[in-house]
C-alpha cells in the first residue's frame, strides 16, 4: 500500500510545530498514565526525537521494508526503557487522535482507516525488532564505576565494570543513565576494546546534566545503567587502505577503541593519528599514544593545537589545517570523530584531498535520521 494520503496529511499537520507532539504525549499518558515514568522530566528532546521518527517513518511509509532496520534500531534503543508490545499499540492510538485533531476538515474516515494500517505494520515491525533482540541480549546492563579520574576541571575517564557479557564492536557508542537523572539516558564511545573482564572504559565532558553528573558526581563503587551499544564509527579492516585517524575532545574515545582494534589486526596497516584540541589540556590522552607509537612501527601520532602555539606540545592550528599540510592522502580511509564543527572541517579537507564519502567514517546512530525539508517539523 502506497500510503500516500498520509505523506499529505503529515505535512499538513506538522505545521503545527511542537503543539503536535505535546498533544499526542498528553494523549498517550491520559491513555496509559504508567508510561509517563518511563520518560523523563522534561520532555523536549523526546517530543523532537519522535516528531523526526515519525516523519521520517511516513516520508518512507511506500516502502517500510527499506526502513525496517532503521526502525529494529529503535525497538532495540526501546528495550532498555521498559517498552512492551501493547506500548506500541497505546501510542499508535494516540498518533491517530493526534492527526485528527490537528487535521480539521482533511479528516476522514478513509484517511484514518490509512493511518491505522500504515500504525499497525510499524508497530509491528517495531515488536519484531524487540524480540529478535529479546534472543540475544537483555534490555540493559548494570555497570559499577571502579575507576574516576578527573584529567580537566571538566573532562574524566572512568572505568566501569558491567555486571554481564557487553558485546560490542570497538568504535561503538551506549546510552548511559545515572540515578540522579533517570529516563535520561546519554551516549559515550567505549575508549576499548572488549574486554573478558566486562570493563569498559569513558570518556566524559561535563557539558550536559548526565555528563556533569558523570565528571563531578559518580564516584568509585557508583551504580549507572546501560543500554545497547550503537553506532558505525568501525573499522572495516578488509579494504586494503591505511588509515586516518583524527580525533577532537572526547571524540578520542572510539577513536582510541579503533586504534586498539587496529593493533590486534595479524598485518596493520600504515596508521596516522591527528588529535585536536584547543590547548593541552584538552590532550588529556596523548601519553597513551606516545607510548603505542614507540611501540607500534605502524603508527604515527600528531597533536595540533588551534589556540596556543607550543610546539613543544603540538603542531598550531585546527587538527583539519595540520592534515592538510601533510599532503594528499591516496590509499587511506579516514575515521573522524570529535565536536560537529571539527568534523565538519575535516570532512571538508579530506573530500578537497580527493576522499569520497565510502572512505569516511563518522559516528552515526540507526536512529539519527532526517526527513526531508518537505516533512521537517
Amino acid at each position: 500500500m502506497g500510503f500516500q494520503r498520509i505523506r499529505d496529511n503529515f505535512e499538513l499537520v506538522a505545521k503545527y510545530g511542537d503543539g503536535v507532539p505535546l498533544y499526542l504525549f498528553s494523549d498517550m499518558f491520559m491513555r496509559a498514565p504508567n508510561l509517563r515514568e518511563m520518560f523523563p522530566v522534561n520532555m523536549k528532546s523526546q517530543r523532537e526525537r519522535l516528531m523526526t521518527a515519525l516523519a521520517f517513518a511516513v516520508e518512507n511509509s511506500g516502502n517500510i521494508v527499506e526502513i525496517t532496520p532503521y526502525l529494529h534500531q529503535l525497538a532495540r534503543s526501546h528495550r532498555k526503557f521498559g517498552t512492551e508490545r501493547e506500548h506500541y499499540a497505546q501510542w499508535a492510538a494516540s498518533v491517530v487522535n493526534t492527526m485528527e485533531r490537528f487535521s480539521g476538515s482533511a479528516w476522514d474516515e478513509g484517511l484514518e482507516r490509512e493511518w491505522r494500517e500504515f500504525l499497525a505494520v510499524l508497530a509491528q515491525a517495531l515488536a519484531d525488532g524487540a524480540r529478535q533482540d529479546s534472543t540475544v541480549r537483555p534490555p540493559r546492563w548494570s555497570a559499577e564505576v571502579i575507576s574516576h579520574e578527573r584529567r580537566t576541571i571538566d573532562t574524566a575517564v572512568l572505568r566501569l565494570l558491567v555486571g554481564e557479557p557487553f558485546p560490542y564492536v570497538p568504535g561503538q557508542s551506549v546510552p548511559v543513565e545515572v540515578g540522579q537523572w533517570p529516563n535520561m539516558w546519554r551516549y559515550y564511545s567505549m575508549a576499548n576494546v572488549p574486554r573478558q573482564d566486562n570493563t569498559i572504559e569513558l570518556h566524559v565532558k561535563a557539558d550536559g546534566a548526565v555528563s556533569q553528573t558523570l565528571v563531578r558526581k559518580v564516584q568509585e563503587g557508583d551504580v549507572v545503567q546501560l543500554g545497547a551499544p550503537v553506532g558505525t564509527l568501525t573499522l572495516n579492516p578488509n579494504t586494503g587502505r591505511n588509515i586516518l585517524l583524527v580525533a577532537g575532545g572526547t571524540g578520542f574515545a572510539p577513536i582510541k577503541a579503533v586504534l586498539e582494534h587496529v593493533t590486534r589486526l595479524p598485518v596493520p596497516p600504515w596508521v596516522s593519528l591527528f588529535v585536536g584540541a584547543r590547548e593541552p589540556d584538552g590532550l588529556y590522552d596523548f601519553d597513551i599514544l606516545r607510548t603505542w607509537a614507540e611501540r607500534y612501527s605502524w603508527l604515527s601520532v600528531r597533536a595540533a593545537l588551534s589556540e596556543i602555539d607550543d610546539q613543544d606540545v603540538a603542531t598550531s592550528g585546527t587538527v583539519s589545517e595540520v592534515i592538510s599540510r601533510y599532503g594528499r592522502w591516496d590509499g587511506y580511509d579516514a575515521y573522524v570523530c570529535g565536536p560537529p564543527a571539527m568534523v565538519e572541517s575535516t570532512v571538508s579537507v579530506l573530500r578537497g584531498n580527493g576522499f569520497t564519502d565510502n572512505r569516511i567514517r563518522l559516528e552515526r546512530f540507526a536512529s539519527a535520521v532526517a526527513p526531508s525539508q518537505r516533512f521537517a517539523t
